[in-house]
């Protein structure tokens, strides 16, 4: 599993390892490891490249329009979820959109 965020990396990696959560990733592709960060493609592609996969059997989860639009730009499928800060932006060409991370996992499970 990669995360992919447009935040610097010495802003990411203190939350997530204070939140115990970098460890659940095997890469971490910050705005800081591409040329071009969010909402170019360069970020999921690095990722795609670190994990040796084809972006065609994976799936980005976005809350952004920037974020929907990078994962867009690196031929994902991106399941838009807005926050409380997001919900009015286009999520129109994300590949699903839900309304919170437990519609999420209960899709992906049903998908195994």
């Amino acid at each position: 599993m990669a995360l992919v965020t447009g935040s610097a990396r010495n802003e990411a990696e203190p939350i997530l390892k204070g939140l115990g959560f970098y460890d659940l990733f095997d890469t971490v592709v910050t705005k800081d490891d591409v040329t071009n960060p969010k909402p170019a493609g360069d970020p999921y592609l690095l990722a795609l490249k670190n994990m040796q996969v084809a972006a065609k059997n994976e799936i980005a989860v976005e809350d952004t329009f920037t974020g929907v639009t990078a994962a867009n730009n690196a031929a994902l499928a991106v399941v838009a979820i807005a926050n409380k800060y997001t919900e009015q932006h286009d999520f129109s060409k994300a590949t699903q959109q839900m309304h919170n991370l437990e519609e999420f996992w209960q899709w992906l499970q049903s998908q195994l």
